[in-house]
């Protein structure tokens, strides 16, 4: 099956939705998002319901990870505190009809890889001087990191830096794409169709829905 991984997308539901509809080929391919699908947009609370019911509707082809967004929130959440990020999060998730306690939980479960022989999706990328690169809290972890990434012997896609031009870039010496175009900020919403064993098919964008502004 090809692969179709989305990058972060913050909220923007309704350019979310469009993407799915328009690009996502149900029955010969998996679904990857590289997480963050929270925060920043309008509307987390759409996004997260929609994605837990597309993933329950598809549990063997629609993978969500972890990005730093989610670890955040699980994070404060646990540690009882509430910033406005998060209460601002809370009564939209109660807003449309969800437990908080369920979603953190789900949160807190995603994955934060994505990986076969060919190919390794996270939400940031393996820094080249990370020394754990999936220590959840490292500022160099494929949550959090923005440094140079490093080679891994296998194509890396992942989301967390925003490319400049607002298009999806390759880095040829780490072997990694980066698909993150700033969605809620009007950059539209990056896709990359690949093969399983990495060799692109083809880049795909939809534009920022008015609605996610």
């Amino acid at each position: 099956m090809n692969l179709l991984v989305l990058g972060d997308v913050h909220g923007c539901v309704h350019t979310l939705k469009a993407f799915v509809k328009m690009h996502w080929n149900r029955q010969d391919e998996f679904l990857i998002l590289v997480g963050d699908i929270l925060n920043k947009g309008n509307h987390s609370g759409k996004a997260i319901k929609y994605l837990r019911k597309l993933q329950k509707e598809f549990p063997y082809s629609v993978f969500i990870l972890r990005g730093n967004h989610e670890q955040l929130a699980v994070d404060a959440h646990k540690a009882a505190e509430l910033p406005a990020y998060l209460e601002k999060l809370k009564r939209n998730l109660l807003k449309h009809g969800m437990s908080a306690k369920r979603v953190f939980h789900w949160m807190e479960h995603l994955p934060i890889k994505w990986e076969n022989p060919y190919v390794l999706i996270t939400h940031a990328g393996v820094a080249l001087h990370a020394r754990d690169a999936f220590n959840i809290h490292s500022s160099r972890g494929v949550l959090h990191n923005r440094s140079t990434l490093k080679n891994v012997g296998k194509l890396q896609v992942y989301g967390h830096v925003i490319q400049e031009g607002g298009q999806a870039h390759f880095d040829p010496v780490a072997q990694a794409w980066g698909i993150d175009t700033g969605a809620w900020r009007g950059g539209g919403l990056t896709g990359i169709r690949m093969q399983r064993t990495g060799e692109l098919i083809e880049i795909l964008r939809e534009p920022t829905h008015d609605a996610d502004l």
